[in-house]
């Protein structure tokens, strides 16, 4: 039970601090002569303030409890002895018999303890200690996690002894060191976006062309188109050389096919550099870059083959050996090939140091007439531009400033590349060509159905691709298995030691011949100035027709038509008619290499075609002796020499 009021101390039983008593109340009650307030007064004299005020003072009449109240029953409980009229006061509970101090009839009065003032006031409330209220779930973390999240003092460092001398000499060579390194990367790095962005790009790529075959088969192969223009000496379809090198998506493998730039091909729809459609046409492989641009010739090439054309970079060619020349020469190793011996300054086979003359030599054609459809320039071109961009990227000219710089600089002025390349791709198709040997590199040459093909109404000469040959090379790129060997093209093949064949099962030696003399030993009757000889060209060099006939001419034949073949020859040949016999071996004679063929479709015509394997024109002899034949099991071989194997 809470704490009940008390009484007044003049034992009147009236409740200090009892609601609904006011002061005038308890105040009338003591007396007549307690003193009156302001607010009384005004109220008396019946001013309108003192009645608001005293308005809002309601006196209420006190409450007193009747003398003799007959015991009652309270919620079914005995009533109270001599307590009903102290129940009732003010409305408090009652108080108990045993609290009363008055004294019953014929007993002594019991005595009652005093009890301490009450500390409750009128205007406040007392009020109990609340026990600890328990934390909100969620809000505070466990007294175990909270020990591991309070940062722990940690233990001081022991002070460290004072660096020596020698410590801080190292310390600032170390510092030194560390700000050359990151000033010569910086260098670099601003070289190498310089260059990448002075670098001519051209939108050439069309990589969802219509044309590729089976693109989930060529997903992660990166495919490069090299063009060279401006082959030295040549100018035309001719000064064109273009090569497709096909990377594996491992690295793994590499196949470069090399195209003729004569060759007859249908290019499709293209857009020009002008920004205008180009519409399809069958045309030289070259005249799809020369009259179309770049775009045309990867839309060509992707249409006769299927691939998907990845890069494109282009490079000039004349501008190569100036970049030889940056870098202080290059070093190459030639393993022999019909490539390497079309250069019009051919290369000893091994390792050389090239400088940008000889590489100007290297990569101009030769007058030999052996490279028919004008491929080995493309090899020689891009055996050059490997070995060249490898030297670039060696530490002795990325430790060399000037070199560097200077090669860059005449790299982005000689190279034009698509608008993804960077100079990055260039540096991984080079370390890829150049770590890949042996098998892993295939080089591959379009197979030719015909040399010299001229359609009707032209009087240009093409190179007619096999169709069928074609499609199964670029298949087998496309699959990632290896190419025919029918299509490959590799190092030429040496002559057999003479132990590797024995004596007794070595097939006869042929007849031996008087030299220069073809058709047998007898000796040469027709003089040149008695014969006349039509020239015509069957190789893919331009012009060679031209040369061979002036030089026909200073040994005294008489030159009539000067042309192009419309066939094929694998080797030069001289065609006469059924009564030029000794004329048509006068001829023979004058081309070392050149084997006769009769034909009934000429006429009394002597014919010259030049093809593969020509060299030059000789002197020829009239009336010279006749060697006689020698028995085949009397002659000895000549010793043969063990070629020394060349590999790189």
């Amino acid at each position: 039970m809470g704490e009940q009021p008390t009484r007044d101390a003049d034992g009147s039983g009236v409740p200090r601090g009892v609601p609904e008593r006011t002061r005038r109340g308890r105040e009338a009650e003591q007396g007549a002569g307690a003193p009156v307030t302001v607010e009384q007064l005004l109220a008396r004299q019946g001013s309108a303030v003192g009645r608001r005020r005293a308005a809002r003072r309601v006196e209420h009449p006190a409450l007193s409890a009747p003398d003799d109240v007959p015991p009652a029953v309270r919620n079914g409980l005995p009533p109270v002895p001599d307590g009903g009229a102290a129940a009732r006061r003010a409305g408090l509970p009652p108080v108990p018999a045993a609290a009363q101090s008055t004294a019953q009839a014929g007993l002594p009065p019991v005595p009652v303890p005093a009890r301490p003032p009450a500390s409750w006031e009128p205007d406040s409330r007392p009020s109990r200690r609340s026990g600890p209220v328990p934390p909100l779930p969620g809000r505070f973390p466990p007294p175990e996690q909270a020990d591991r999240d309070r940062p722990r003092r940690r233990r001081p460092a022991p002070e460290r002894p004072p660096a020596g001398p020698g410590r801080r000499r190292l310390t600032r060579a170390l510092l030194a060191l560390g700000a050359v390194v990151g000033v010569v990367l910086l260098y670099h790095l601003g070289l190498y976006f310089y260059v990448d962005q002075k670098i001519d790009r051209i939108d050439a790529l069309a990589v969802d062309g219509p044309e590729i075959l089976a693109p989930a088969l060529q997903a992660g192969d990166e495919t490069y188109l090299v063009v060279g223009s401006g082959v030295p000496g040549q100018t035309g379809a001719a000064s064109i050389a273009t090569l497709l090198a096909s990377v594996s998506a491992e690295g793994d493998r590499a196949v470069l096919v090399s195209f003729p730039p004569t060759a007859l091909v249908d290019t499709p729809t293209c857009r020009t550099p002008d920004g205008s459609l180009r519409s399809p046409a069958t045309e030289a492989f070259a005249t799809s870059l020369l009259e179309g641009g770049p775009a045309c010739m990867v839309r060509a090439v992707q249409q006769l083959s299927g691939l998907r054309i990845d890069h494109y970079l282009g490079v000039d060619l004349a501008g190569l050996p100036g970049m030889v020349d940056a870098l202080g020469g290059v070093p190459v190793c030639v393993v022999p090939s019909q490539a390497t011996a079309a250069a019009a300054t051919p290369l000893p086979a091994g390792f050389s140091e090239l400088t940008g003359a000889a590489a100007a030599g290297y990569l101009q054609p030769g007058d030999s007439g052996t490279d028919v459809t004008g491929t080995a320039v493309a090899e020689r071109a891009q055996r050059l531009l490997t070995s060249t961009l490898r030297a670039a990227m060696s530490t002795s000219t990325l430790v060399d400033p000037l070199a560097l710089n200077g090669f860059l600089n005449r790299a982005a002025e000689a190279l034009t590349v698509d608008q993804q390349t960077t100079l990055g791709d260039l540096q991984g198709l080079a370390g890829s060509l150049g770590d890949l040997s042996g098998d892993a590199v295939q080089r591959a040459s379009l197979p030719v159905a015909e040399v010299g093909y001229v359609p009707a109404g032209t009087d240009q000469a093409y190179v007619l691709l096999d169709g069928a040959g074609t499609r199964e090379l670029f298949d087998a790129v496309i699959e990632g298995t290896a190419v025919p060997e029918e299509f490959t093209i590799g190092p030429e093949e040496s002559t057999a030691p003479a132990d590797e064949t024995p004596a007794e099962d070595a097939p006869p030696a042929p007849e031996v011949a008087q030299p220069g003399v073809p058709g047998g030993g007898t000796a040469l009757t027709v003089p040149p100035s008695s014969v006349e000889v039509d020239v015509l060209n069957g190789t893919g060099t331009a012009g060679l027709a031209r040369t061979v006939a002036d030089l026909m001419q200073e040994q005294g034949f008489t030159v009539g038509a000067v042309g192009n073949e419309s066939g094929t020859v694998s080797e030069s040949v001289v065609r006469y008619g059924p009564d030029v016999l000794e004329q048509a071996r006068t001829v023979a004679a004058a081309v070392p290499g050149a084997v006769l063929q009769p034909s009934d479709a000429i006429g009394d015509t002597v014919q010259l075609v030049i093809g593969p394997g020509y060299s030059t024109v000789v002197p020829v002899t009239i009336g010279g002796p006749v060697v006689e034949d020698v028995p085949a099991d009397t002659m000895v071989a000549p010793e043969a020499s063990e070629p020394t194997p060349v590999s790189c």
